[in-house]
């Protein structure tokens, strides 16, 4: 009996069950969390990509206001150099010469201008009149030594202890003869150099600021009065100290995150930084992740929607297969009833046309899609990189202006779809003419540029009457005659920015046209 009681006592295990219903919730979990891990992923991406943008934006910012300020410092020492060897101030005449200067003035950025003798004493002010008394303070040691190297200087903020702001100075000598008899310099206020800088619009937000080899503040486009003579922020101190040009995370003076860099001038040994805020990209990924989290509540909600709507399709479906059940034990006629199950979409496939669509999207943002070539955008990419290249190592570059003579009579007489096939066959012989390191571009309808690396005028001329001959060979099944003409600009002869270099091309190839056409012009 104890054996039997025990055998009546054992119970099988119950296995766990699940529902429908739960098995298909679990199942929208289950889709939908892989697509808000990639796209989580794609907006970490994109930060990624937007950061390293922000901080190439703000290194080419730094390279520009370097070379403006090493423009307009330079156009500022050639004005001394002219004011030094006035008649007036070689001759002893004084009094003429401050009238001369007190004109210059009016032309340039300098505040005043001061003439020094050997001891330091002033001499001349442009800033009070001819024969006012000056005061007896010193002249900052940069300037004095002027009278032995013999050589321009330019000096740090300093103050000459009468309670005015700090300014910086420029010094020349002024020669008569052999002797340096006098250190003619000018005031340069911090104000006046931040107002250069702000030539160069900045976007919203933006700061740049100039610092010199110890990382003080000379001049700031923003705040300058309560700026200039600090320290610059720790860690932008250390690092133009350390490095010509690079890049950082930093905090400006006011305390703003921002992404920052900086270049340095080799005239001047100054250092342009530009600062541009973090909550540039901040934003945008505060808002990236602001739309995942309301389309993933959306997701799930129409997930469970759709989820509960099914389990009660599919168990309505089982319920009916009872009464078939029944009918089939009793021996009579079975009637199963319809039913109909969806599928839901893949996810994977979405997400895959989404890539092809993306990396369509960046393909016709850079290439012409006609020619394949290079367009507008991609090619003032490319040259401001050669530009700033060339820049540090002094090498040359041409860039060649090419336009096709005779294709609006292709379009006329053969239509549009020969013109294409123009353009594309004028394209493939710019690319069989030029070397694989050159660049070719095409700017708009039968304009075309071609960029071409390490290029002097006489290497540039003989690509450029090579191309004029290829492309002015008969083309397929076209009865009008179309040659090229090929304007050409020189770094940095032509010019030292990219605007200055296209608008020389440009030049040299409207004086191709004007010659006659099928030619090929140098710029001057």
């Amino acid at each position: 009996m104890a054996d039997g009681d025990g055998l009546a006592g054992a119970r099988p295990r119950r296995q766990q069950r699940y529902s429908m219903r739960t098995g298909l919730l679990a199942l929208v979990f289950a889709c939908i969390t892989p697509a808000l891990i990639v796209a989580s992923a794609a907006v970490h991406q994109s930060f990624v990509i937007q950061k390293e943008r922000i901080f190439r934006d703000t290194i080419f910012l730094a390279r520009n206001l370097t070379a403006i300020l090493d423009r307009e410092l330079t156009g500022v020492e050639a004005g001394l150099q002219m004011l030094a060897t006035s008649p007036d101030l070689i001759g002893g005449d004084l009094a003429g010469f401050h009238q001369r200067a007190r004109e210059s003035v009016r032309f340039q950025i300098v505040d005043s201008y001061v003439l020094l003798s050997k001891d330091g004493r002033q001499l001349i002010n442009t800033q009070v009149p001819y024969g006012t008394a000056l005061p007896a303070s010193s002249a900052p040691e940069e300037l004095i030594r002027v009278f032995q190297s013999r050589m321009p200087v330019l000096t740090g903020l300093f103050s000459d202890g009468a309670g005015r702001d700090p300014s910086i100075a420029l010094g020349v000598p002024v020669l008569r003869g052999d002797e340096v008899v006098y250190s003619l310099n000018v005031g340069l206020s911090p104000e006046r150099i931040g107002s250069v800088l702000g030539r160069r619009a900045l976007p919203e937000g933006w700061v740049a600021a100039v610092l010199d080899g110890s990382g003080t503040i000379v001049a700031r486009t923003r705040d300058t009065s309560r700026f200039v003579g600090q320290k610059a922020v720790p860690a932008l101190a250390r690092a133009v100290q350390q490095e010509g040009e690079g890049s950082l995370e930093t905090v400006t003076k006011e305390g703003t995150p921002v992404y920052t860099a900086f270049s340095r001038s080799a005239l001047s040994g100054w250092t342009v930084a530009a600062g541009a805020p973090m909550t540039l990209l901040t934003s945008d990924l505060y808002r990236s992740i602001a739309w995942i989290g309301l389309g993933t509540l959306i997701a799930f909600g129409l997930g469970l929607w759709l989820a509960l709507k099914l389990a009660s399709r599919l168990t309505s479906a089982v319920q009916g297969l009872v009464a078939p059940a029944l009918a089939l034990g009793e021996g009579r006629t079975v009637e199963l009833p319809a039913t109909r199950i969806k599928e839901a979409q893949e996810v994977g496939a979405a997400m895959l046309q989404a890539s092809r669509m993306l990396a369509r999207a960046q393909h016709l943002a850079h290439y012409d899609p006609l020619t394949g070539l290079c367009n507008r955008v991609l090619f003032g990419e490319l040259v401001l990189r050669e530009l700033a290249v060339a820049q540090r190592s002094g090498d040359e570059f041409s860039i060649l202006a090419i336009d096709l003579d005779g294709f609006k009579a292709v379009n006329d007489m053969h239509g549009h779809a020969a013109g294409d096939t123009v353009l594309k066959e004028a394209a493939e012989r710019m690319a069989r003419a030029i070397r694989l390191s050159d660049v070719a571009a095409r700017l708009g309808g039968d304009e075309f540029a071609v960029l071409l690396m390490g290029a002097n005028r006489e290497n540039a001329k003989q690509v450029a009457e090579a191309l004029v001959e290829s492309l002015s060979l008969p083309y397929p099944n076209v009865r009008v005659a179309v040659s090229a003409s090929v304007g050409i600009a020189v770094f940095p002869q032509s010019g030292t920015t990219m605007l200055q270099l296209l608008e020389r091309a440009d030049v040299a190839l409207y004086k191709a046209k004007g010659q006659g056409k099928r030619r090929v012009a140098l710029d001057q």
